[in-house]
């Protein structure tokens, strides 16, 4: 399937309240992205790299304010990719909603997304529980689909004309417009900076 196919079905998906599906294209559209990028790799070390090569646009989009280079989740996934062996939101993202959708399982309780999207804009919420349990924002699926669309690996994608990004309370990027276009973003990001934070879980113990 083509990348400009996964995100417009995601988005129609999430139009429709189909969270779980419209994570599962999302993620689809970064695989499809990755293995343009990184033909060598293994699908997990293509996936979690092209969403860290990304941080830039993967965390004002989708989880803004958070440090997802430093930060390291409290829970357990198999073989973790990230610097330093405990599972970043790379690990996250790929172990818990692109391989349980991609596989057709069911997602685990605690790791339901939050939506936040249709609600306030400049709302983002996060839930880390004790003993497992991580809560992205369904920002997360918007923030995906941006690593994807602003990829120049994917210049030559189209969607139907009005399919968009929204990002902070005024900037709307139009698709068929932002092809490519990832060294542009950051003058988007810094029309609303955020502070960012590590999240830090030491204290919790190993999961």
């Amino acid at each position: 399937m083509k990348v400009g196919d996964s995100v417009r079905l995601a988005i129609n998906d999430w139009e429709r309240g189909e969270q779980e599906s419209a994570m599962l294209h999302a993620c689809n559209s970064v695989d499809g992205t990755a293995k343009k990028i990184y033909p060598a790799l293994l699908n997990k070390q293509r996936f979690t790299q092209m969403l860290r090569d990304n941080y830039g646009v993967l965390g004002p989009m989708g989880a803004p304010g958070i440090n997802l280079v430093e930060t390291r989740f409290p829970i357990k996934v198999n073989n973790p990719t990230a610097p330093g062996g405990e599972p970043d939101l790379a690990d996250l993202v790929y172990a818990i909603h692109r391989c349980t959708h991609g596989h057709g399982d069911e997602l685990p309780g605690g790791y339901e997304l939050i939506p936040d999207v249709a609600g306030p804009p400049g709302l983002t919420h996060v839930e880390i529980r004790k003993g497992g349990g991580v809560r992205l924002s369904d920002r997360m699926i918007f923030g995906l689909l941006a690593v994807a669309v602003l990829s120049p690996a994917n210049n030559d994608q189209r969607v139907p004309d009005g399919y968009h990004l929204t990002f902070g309370r005024s900037a709307r990027l139009m698709i068929n417009d932002w092809w490519g276009r990832a060294g542009d973003f950051p003058a988007i990001a810094a029309l609303e900076p955020v502070p960012l934070l590590k999240l830090d879980f030491s204290s919790w113990g190993r999961p």
